[in-house]
């Protein structure tokens, strides 16, 4: 709820583009390996099993944010979003020329122990923001449960290999990309409180988008030591 806030007064135009669907095809660059996430939720099973595993490596998933790149990637993001969706796009204009949203999110997750120079903070950070919303909430969860499901993307993207490896140029662009969708995600669900139809557009379209991401959010449930496959598909 803490990045709705963040957002201000962008939010009912931040609702249509996701209901919308235009910012889950032509935000996240390639270097995502959108099925990394998906994969390693169907060897949760077996990691649960083995019970202990090693500590993840986040150290390799951060980057050294640079303004420039920043200003170049939103602009970018307005661009993609231009070819599919002229009105997403110019809602991502205006959206943008309120101030740094990065910085904005930074100061809203921060008190949940996360960051957004990392990838593992901030995959973390997305897939529990869509998980929730295809349950139409946007309740902050406990430091331990953001810190659990850390853990677990920094597994996966370390397994992945692509994002660990990319420059910082490329690691920041999938964060903001991430980031940006995660804000959406979630003011999308703040507008939709008190109006059901509205809340099952948002709660199909988030649960769509993570498809495409590689994650089936029917099949799992968070707990205190992150995300466990439920049983249903």
């Amino acid at each position: 709820m803490v990045l709705a806030v963040a957002l201000g007064g962008s939010d009912a135009a931040a609702q249509q583009s996701i209901i919308d669907g235009w910012s889950w095809s032509t935000l996240v660059p390639s270097i995502a390996q959108t099925d990394i996430l998906g994969t390693h939720l169907r060897e949760l099973r077996n990691e649960q099993e083995r019970r202990t595993t090693p500590p993840p490596d986040v150290s390799r998933l951060g980057f050294t944010p640079s303004k420039a790149r920043r200003s170049a990637n939103l602009a970018a993001f307005v661009d993609k979003t231009r070819a599919v969706d002229p009105n997403g796009a110019a809602d991502l204009q205006r959206l943008f020329a309120e101030g740094d949203i990065i910085e904005r999110i930074a100061a809203a997750i921060a008190p949940v122990g996360l960051r957004t120079d990392n990838l593992a903070d901030v995959y973390a950070l997305w897939w529990i923001t869509a998980w929730q919303a295809t349950r139409g909430d946007n309740d902050t969860l406990g430091r331990d449960m953001y810190a659990a499901v850390r853990a677990q993307s920094a597994k996966a993207l370390n397994g992945a290999g692509g994002p660990a490896r990319a420059s910082d140029a490329g690691k920041q662009e999938l964060a903001e990309a991430l980031l940006v969708q995660t804000a959406l995600i979630d003011a999308a669900v703040e507008q939709a409180r008190g109006n059901p139809a509205r809340m099952r557009q948002v709660r199909a379209a988030v649960a769509k988008g993570a498809r495409g991401m590689g994650l089936d959010m029917a099949g799992m449930e968070i707990t205190g030591g992150g995300f466990v496959p439920n049983g249903k598909r």
